[in-house]
C-alpha cells in the first residue's frame, strides 16, 4: 500500500481503536491508565496489520505516541472519572448495543445521554461531523436520549449537545 494512503488511514483506525478500548474496560470496569493504553495500543496494531500491512515506522510510532498521550489526558480527565464511578446499572448500553453512540449511560436525576468519543476536526469539518451526530440523536429509536456527550481526544475537552440542539463547552464536568 501506498506510504501516504496508509498514513491518512492511520489515524482512524487509532480512533477506533481508543473508542473500543473505552467501551471494553469501562464496561469490564477496568479503566485504569495502564489497561486502557495497553489495550488500545493492541487493537491498532492488529488493525494495521490486517488492514494496511506493511507501514513506514515513522508513521506508526507516532500515531502510537498520540493514541498514548489522548489516552493518558482522557483518564486524566473529569469525564474519565465520572465514567469510573458510573455504577453497573447506570451504564445502559455499550459498544454496538449504545449504536450510535459509543456509551448509553444514566446521570443521578435517572436522564439517558449518549457518550461519543471522536477526533473532532479544527475546520469546518467540525460542524458537519456534530451536524451528523445531532441527526443521530434524532434518529435515535432503540434508546432516546436527553442529549449527548461528545469527548474530543485531540482537544480534551466534552461538547454537550442538548436535545434542542445547543452545544455547551464543558471543560469542567459539574456533577448532575
Amino acid at each position: 500500500m501506498d506510504a501516504l494512503l496508509a498514513a491518512e488511514r492511520l489515524p482512524r483506525l487509532a480512533q477506533r481503536a481508543m473508542r473500543a478500548a473505552i467501551v471494553t474496560c469501562l464496561a469490564q470496569q477496568r479503566m485504569t491508565p495502564r489497561a486502557l493504553v495497553d489495550r488500545a495500543l493492541v487493537v491498532f496494531e492488529s488493525a494495521v496489520t490486517n488492514r494496511l500491512g506493511d507501514v513506514r515506522p515513522a508513521f506508526l510510532f507516532s500515531e502510537r505516541g498520540r493514541i498514548v498521550s489522548e489516552l493518558r489526558s482522557f483518564v486524566d480527565g473529569p469525564l474519565a472519572a465520572r465514567l469510573r464511578a458510573l455504577r453497573r446499572v447506570d451504564l445502559v448500553a455499550a459498544g454496538s448495543r449504545a449504536a450510535p453512540f459509543d456509551l448509553v449511560v444514566r446521570n443521578r436525576r435517572g436522564r439517558l445521554y449518549g457518550v461519543v468519543f471522536r477526533r473532532l476536526p479544527r475546520d469546518g469539518r467540525r460542524l458537519s461531523l456534530l451536524q451528523r451526530i445531532c441527526a443521530a440523536v434524532q434518529t435515535a429509536a432503540r434508546t432516546p436520549v436527553d442529549g449527548v456527550l461528545v469527548y474530543d481526544f485531540s482537544r480534551g475537552t466534552a461538547l454537550r449537545l442538548d436535545q434542542a440542539g445547543t452545544q455547551r463547552m464543558n471543560r469542567y464536568l459539574r456533577a448532575s
